[in-house]
């Protein structure tokens, strides 16, 4: 089995993680701007996947501390690259760091149609506490979910 390392994202990873991100996300990517922002953000944890010094994914989490939350942003993995423990391997990095950090619970959102991305995070122990109508556009509904991380 091929190792997996996960590290931290800098700038100069920026279009590779674009690309990244418009090829699993598509019309619903988040800009690069967005994604150079919570690189640079001092409060986010971005962490990157690599396989044979290859970026194949890549996780993003914000910390808001007052309220000892951490936010998932975008949990990305290249297609051709799923199914190899990869995205499991990033969340439950960035959930160390959350807990590291004093976070007491982590919050993401997932398209309610989105059934790999489903069953992953309900392996991890969150569970769905919202619906939010429309939220991927019309039609495309989302679910906020939730795990304590104390």
């Amino acid at each position: 089995m091929t190792k997996i390392a996960i590290e931290e994202a800098e700038a100069k990873d920026i279009e590779v993680l674009n690309e990244i991100e418009k090829e699993c996300f598509a019309e619903q990517a988040f800009p690069k701007s967005f994604l150079k922002y919570l690189i640079l953000y001092p409060n986010s944890i971005f962490l990157k996947a690599r396989i044979d010094g290859k970026i194949v994914g890549f996780i993003a989490g914000v910390l808001q501390s007052p309220h000892r939350v951490g936010r998932i942003y975008t949990l990305d993995v290249k297609p051709e690259f799923r199914r190899r423990g990869i995205a499991s391997k990033l969340l439950q990095t960035l959930e160390v760091e959350f807990k590291n950090m004093g976070i007491a619970f982590s919050i993401l959102e997932v398209e309610a149609t989105n059934t790999a991305a489903l069953v992953l995070y309900q392996k991890f122990g969150y569970r769905p506490v919202r619906v939010l109508k429309n939220y991927y556009g019309k039609n495309r509904h989302g679910l906020q979910m939730v795990k304590n991380l104390v």
